[in-house]
This record gives C-alpha cells, structure tokens and sequence, in this order.
C-alpha cells in the first residue's frame, strides 16, 4: 500500500494543476453535483433557454432513435411538419457531447457534460499556455481566467451548447500548431484535422469558421513572423504541411455533416447570403466596452439583482466577455514588461477580434462580409470575442510571469522598477486613497451592491499587484516562500472575482418541473387518430418541444433559426399577416384560411383567441379552454397519408380523397398500404425536400411533388406496399 501511495504522489504532484482545474470546475458547478436528480436550468426571471428549447427534445430525440431502430435519424418529423435532421448542424448528430444521450437519454446529463467541456477548455487552454512557455502557474491562472470567463459561462447561462462545444477544440487546434514547430510536423498536423473537424461536427459553424481562421491566422504569423525557422524554404514546407493536411482532413471528415448542410443550405431560409443588416445584429455596441470592467453596468437578465434590465436580455450573453479584474492589469503588465514576440501577437489577434466584434460599428466586419467567403453567412459578429477573451488570457499568464522573473540582470523586470522605494511608495499612497473612497461609498451607499465589490476586487488587485507583491518579492524572506505567498493572493483573488460574477447564472431545477404537460394534453392524448399535427399559436410547445416530443405530439412550427424556405412561405399563407421576407419563423397571426392548416394534417389548434365565435368554420370544434388558453379541434382535415384520383393532382383541395394506411412510421422511413381502383397518387402531409426516393411493390418510383411541398408517388389501380427512405441526396454516390 505504501509503495503505491509512493507511486502515485508523483503523479499527483506532476499534474497538480490539471487536478486543481477538475477541482475548482467540481466547485463551480456545485449545485449540479449536490442536485444530482436535477437538470441544469437558468435561475431568475427567464423562462428556459435553449436547452430547454431545443437539446433537450434533439438530443432525446437522436438518443431514443438509435436505441429503438438502431438507425441514425436523418430526418426530423416532430417540427415544422419535417425537417432534415441531419442537414441541421445544431443537431450534432457526430458530436462526441452528444452520443452519451444514446445509452442515458436523460436531461439531467447536460450539467454533468457542461462540467466534463468547461474542465476540458481549461485543460487545453492550460497546455496551449505551457507550450508558450509560460509556467505552471502562469499557464493554470490563464487557464481558470478563460474557462470562467464570462464568454464561456454566459453560454451555459443561455443554452448555447453547440459554441460551447466548439469553443472546447478551438486552443487544442493553437496547441498542435505551436508544437508543430518542435515536434514532428505530420502527427501535429494530422492531430490538428481532427480538432478542427470536432469544431466543425459541434454544430455551430459560425464559431468553428471564427476559430479555424484565427488558428489559420496565427500559424502563418508564427511561421513568418518569428525566427524558429531559419530559412525561407524550410517556412513554406512548414506552412504546406500544417495547413493543406489539417485542412484537408478537416473536409474529408467532416463532409459527411457538411455537404448535408450545404444542401439544407440552399432550401432553407438561410439560402443565399443574409442581408448585411440582419448579418450586422447584435455588434457589439462601442459603450459596451466598458462591460470588461464592470458587467452589469447596462444590466444582466437576472431582473431584480440589477438596477438596468437589459432589453432584449440576449445582448447580455452575446456581448458579455468579463474576465475579471485582476488579469487586465497583468495583461498591461506583460504588454510592457515582457519583450517576447508571442505577447505582440497575442496582442494583435485579441485587438483584431474585438474590431471584428464591433460589426456595423467598426469597418473591419464589413471588409470581412463583402470579400471573405462563409463570413457573410452569420449573424452576431460579437461571438468573436471568444478570440479576444482567450488570447488575453493567455497574456495575462505572461504577466504573471513577469511579476514572478527572478532574473535581475533584465533592467525591464517589473520589481526592479515597482520594488523601489518611490515607486512603491506613490503606489501605496494611490491604493490609501482609493480605499478611503470605497470605505466612503460603502458608508453613504454611492456605489451599487455589485459595482461597490467589482470596486473592490480592482482595488484588492491593485493592492496586491503594487504594493504587497513588490515588498514581499524584495523581502528577504526564502524566494520560494515568497513567490507561494504572491501565488496565493493571485489565484484566491482571481477565483473569488470570477466566481462571484458566474456562479449566479448556475442553476438547477427538477425535470418534471421544467416539463411539465399543460392541463390540455390529456384532451390531445385521447385523439383517436394515430397520426395528426397539432397548431400552437401559443408558443409553448414551440419554446419546449421536449414536451410535444414526450407526448409524441408532431408540430407544424418548432424552436430553430432554421427551417425549409417552401415550407415557410406555404405556412404564411394561413395567417393574416404577411410574415414573408423574414429571416425568423413567425407566427401567431389571426388564421386567415383554415385549409392551408387542414393539408398540413392538423387536428388541433392551441391558442388564446375564440376562433369559434369570430369564424363559422366547418368542423372547429373547443374542447378545451380555461381563462388562458383554448383547444380546437378540426375534426375535418387531410389524413397523413391519402390516395386522390389522378385528374385532382393539380388541385390544391381535392374533392375525392381515399385515407390510406401507415404500416410503418419512423424518422427515415414510412411504409403504406393502400388498394386503389383506378390510377391515383398516394399522397403524403409530408414535406418534399431530395433525398427522399419510393419504392411501390419493391419497385423504384418516383417522388412527386403535390401542391407544391408535399411528396407523393403514382399508383396503377390495385393494392400497393409503398416505401419511402430518406438518406441525404449529397451523400448519395
């Protein structure tokens, strides 16, 4: 037992840091572990997020299909009346996040992977540091500055897990490069592919374009700017190497997820590139700057712990890239006092990012989207100030490593300058007067709760930087002794101002209570049709599909910023307002032709208005309604799969319809019998898109559009076994 505890200790003490980062990311997410039935859920006013909007019902959805057909599902049939599921990135069906929802299709599994992801940011962050050579603790005080900064921890807040994800690769794919240039080239570049194919199989391809570039960006810098290769050749070899390898086996890999995209790409709303405006949404606004220092100064979406609510609450999270107070003085630090050639670049790509991040209000963006392919495809140019975050990080790491350089022969070493008497002696008399006026405010009450303890994390860290660490590095006290003490200060510090600021957005709540059925879905559940779709004008099962997806209810709208282009403009054509032209899914409108909804194979309408005094409509029917909301039921309408004689195919309302009878109802295939006595087409409520084909009786036919979107297949008079499969045409040799 002894000698294995001496094995061991090693170890442990070899990799401290990596620990320490597992231990404070466990105390981070403490109420995720303490609450261990519970799943993570956004505290405050906010009903849901994305979570609770969309990956609950996805990842479910993905993990109860591969358990029951034992089939990836490529197609969506629960929302917008079907969708491809494979051509949606977000659903990140190659995402290794997302297979543990195979054998645990459980919600309460996202908090646990949230701790698993931001441990791994820190981890990889932390390597990345070490290999710029910065110390341990350099490089662990980077790593906690990021992995908690308000870039990455406002996502969890919001439900952004597919950038959450994809932020996990973006420093592994900065590590290979950098120890491309001592380590052999072809395993670091081969190792780069594949972090940058995980970046693309994450799903956000906004953020994994954002963060590919930037690599891109820092391994030509770091080959031409910097003397590790000494020659002009030997920096062309290395670039051919590091960026057609990692490039090319980014594409081969994850072509399987792309070309299905870029083939929803071009019927989707997203078809084409999107207007400069809407691309322009959510820049980061100039008077945003100043959130670096003091976060909550416009409000945050917390409501009451605020004095400012933010309106929208969104602008919070996109714009949000607080770091703490301390590392803004070390990242000056290193910016003066470390003359090393990574700390220029760092500086260059975090001030690119930031530009970038400005969008409309900054010309850099629009450089950006009239000239460079795959940036005019997105919207919310602040989602580049994970780059801006990440790389001063990393810079405040170099300052922490100036403030503890032993060499006194450097005359630049930050000490030699602060340790004087004069120097330290004026820092002394700015830190006294500045905590006269923080014990003032705290007296009168000046200063906001949040904004009087943001004042004193500044002065807190000034003190330490200025005051303290000069006298007690100068002291003649052992250099080991001191440089511990110093750590001590920094690291308490910088955890205490973090976790203050984040911890708050960290919640739990009770599945059951997050889901709960609406009083009206024992009404639905009584339906005796198997197979109908349910209009909720409300927007709650919209907003939880997980609910809808639980009582196997298929709806005609859903909760994604994507969705077939044909589909939608076919939908508007039942409200009375015209939502055309829109980049979002809108609804809610007065219904304007109940017939649009009856081909859509609707039987219930969800809604707060009284359809059935203002519409003397054919076969609405209420059957539910309480102070809020009202159920309607179209007791007339299309079936989901139906024979029309072949003379009606062109009309939009056919007068003879024959119901015909789903054998077989799954995500990629759906099976019919039907016996007809003169030709006809077997049509389904399904929505056309390619990739669909049919077989009748074994045989190959061909898929046909009726009225525009749905699919439907020609029948010869007699009975007929008809099968449709959907696999992605672009995947199709």
């Amino acid at each position: 037992m002894n000698s294995l505890i001496h094995r061991i200790l090693p170890i442990l003490r070899s990799h401290k840091e990596i620990i320490a980062l597992f231990i404070l990311t466990s105390a981070f997410f403490y109420p995720v572990i303490i609450h261990y039935d519970q799943m993570l859920y956004p505290p405050g006013d906010v009903s849901g997020n994305d979570i609770t909007g969309m990956w609950s019902f996805y990842r479910s959805f993905f993990g109860a299909t591969v358990q029951n057909t034992g089939n990836i599902p490529l197609w969506n049939p629960y929302t917008f009346s079907g969708t491809p599921f494979i051509g949606n990135p977000q659903a990140q069906l190659f995402c290794p996040f997302v297979w543990p929802f195979i054998a645990v299709n459980s919600s309460l599994l996202f908090g646990w992977l949230c701790i698993l992801e931001i441990f791994l940011i820190g981890v990889f962050s932390f390597l990345f540091a070490r290999s710029l050579c910065l110390s341990k603790f350099a490089s662990f005080f980077s790593a906690v500055v990021f992995m908690f900064s308000g870039t990455i921890i406002l996502r969890i807040y919001a439900g952004h897990l597919p950038i959450l994800d994809t932020l996990v690769w973006f420093p592994l794919v900065l590590l290979f490069f950098e120890r491309s240039f001592t380590h052999n080239r072809i395993v670091h570049a081969i190792l780069a592919g594949i972090a940058m194919a995980l970046m693309v199989f994450s799903g956000h391809f906004q953020v994994a374009l954002y963060g590919i570039f930037i690599c891109l960006v820092y391994l030509f810098a770091r080959t031409f700017l910097f003397p590790t290769l000494p020659t002009f050749r030997e920096k062309l070899r290395h670039i051919a190497i590091m960026v057609l390898i990692p490039v090319l086996l980014c594409a081969l890999l994850s072509a399987v997820l792309v070309l299905p995209v870029e083939e929803y790409s071009q019927w989707s709303n997203r078809a084409g590139d999107v207007s400069y405006r809407f691309s322009t949404e959510f820049s980061l606004p100039v008077e945003n700057l100043i959130t670096l220092v003091l976060p909550d100064i416009h409000g945050n979406p917390l409501g009451p712990v605020t004095q400012i609510h933010v309106n929208p609450p969104v602008e919070y999270w996109e714009f949000a890239w607080y770091m703490g107070i301390l590392p803004l003085f070390l990242l000056v630090i290193a910016a003066f006092f470390q003359r090393k050639r990574h700390v220029g670049l760092l500086l260059f790509l975090a001030l690119f990012a930031l530009l970038f991040s400005l969008g409309a209000n900054f010309p850099l963006y629009k450089i950006f989207f009239d000239y460079i392919p795959g940036f005019s495809m997105f919207r919310v140019p602040a989602r580049m100030l994970f780059v801006c975050t990440f790389f001063l990080a990393i810079l405040a790491g170099f300052g922490i490593d100036a403030l503890l350089d032993d060499r006194k022969s450097e005359k630049r070493r930050f000490i030699s300058i602060f340790g004087t008497r004069s120097l330290n002696l004026a820092c002394i008399v700015i830190a006294a007067v500045s905590g006269i006026i923080l014990l003032l405010s705290s007296l009168t009450g000046i200063l906001a709760r949040d904004y009087y303890l943001l004042s004193v994390f500044g002065w807190t860290a000034f003190v330490t930087l200025f005051c303290i660490a000069p006298v007690v590095l100068n002291s003649s006290t052992p250099s080991v002794s001191r440089k511990d003490l110093v750590k001590i200060l920094l690291i308490g510090m910088l955890i205490l101002d973090l976790f203050f600021f984040g911890m708050r957005f960290i919640d739990t709540k009770s599945p059951q209570e997050v889901f709960r059925n609406p009083e009206y879905i024992p009404v639905i559940a009584n339906e005796t049709d198997t197979y109908y779709r349910v209009y909720d004008e409300t927007e709650y099962l919209n907003q939880y599909q997980y609910v809808a997806y639980q009582n196997n209810l298929h709806l005609i709208s859903g909760y994604d910023p994507t969705y077939l282009r044909e589909y939608q403009a076919y939908f508007i054509r039942s409200q009375q307002e015209d939502y055309s032209g829109y980049y979002l899914w809108m609804q809610g409108a007065v219904i304007s032709d109940f017939d649009i909804l009856r081909s859509l194979n609707v039987r219930y309408i969800i809604t707060t208005r009284n359809y059935a005094d203002d519409f003397a409509v054919s076969g609405l029917e209420c059957v539910y309604y309480n102070n809020s909301v009202r159920v309607y039921r179209l007791n007339v309408t299309a079936p989901r799969a139906y024979v029309i004689p072949s003379l009606e195919f062109t009309n939009t309302t056919p007068v003879s319809l024959q119901p015909a009878r789903i054998e077989q109802y799954t995500p990629n295939a759906i099976r019919v019998n039907v016996t007809t006595e003169e030709p006809g087409y077997l049509v389904l409520s399904e929505i056309y898109y390619p990739g669909w084909s049919v077989q009748d009786n074994g045989k190959t036919s061909t898929v046909e559009r009726y009225n525009g979107i749905f699919r439907a297949v020609y029948l010869d008079p007699g009975t007929h076994r008809v099968l449709f499969t959907y696999f992605p045409k672009s995947l199709t040799l």
